[in-house]
C-alpha cells in the first residue's frame, strides 16, 4: 500500500516536521524551509494542482476566507491560500489562519 505512496509525501511531511507541524501554514512558507529536489518540486509550476492534495496527505487542509470572495487569505500583501491541521476543530483552523494572516 506504502509503495504506491509519492516521495513528495515523505519529503512534505519532513519539511512540516521541520517547521513544527504549524496548526496552520502556506505553501509560500513551506517553499522557503524546502531544500534540494523538493525545492525544485514544489516551485514547479507544473505542480500547483498536485500540491493542496498532497497537504492533505499529510493532515492539512485548506481554509477558506469567508471575508473575501475568492477565498484567500491575504499575507505580507500577497493573497495565498492557507491549510490548517485536519485535526483541529473548524473554528480553530480560522482562528490559526487568521493569526497566520495578522
Amino acid at each position: 500500500m506504502d509503495a504506491s505512496r509519492a516521495p513528495e509525501d515523505a519529503e512534505l511531511a519532513d519539511v512540516l516536521d521541520q517547521m513544527g507541524n504549524p496548526d496552520a501554514t502556506t505553501i509560500a512558507r513551506i517553499t522557503a524551509e524546502a531544500t534540494g529536489e523538493f525545492l525544485g518540486w514544489i516551485t514547479d509550476r507544473k505542480n500547483r494542482r498536485i500540491i493542496p492534495h498532497r497537504l492533505e496527505r499529510c493532515g492539512y487542509v485548506p481554509v477558506r476566507n469567508d471575508a473575501a470572495i475568492d477565498g484567500l487569505w491575504k499575507i505580507h500583501g500577497k493573497r495565498q491560500a492557507v491549510y490548517a491541521k485536519n485535526s483541529l476543530s473548524i473554528r480553530d483552523r480560522i482562528k490559526a489562519a487568521r493569526e497566520l494572516a495578522s
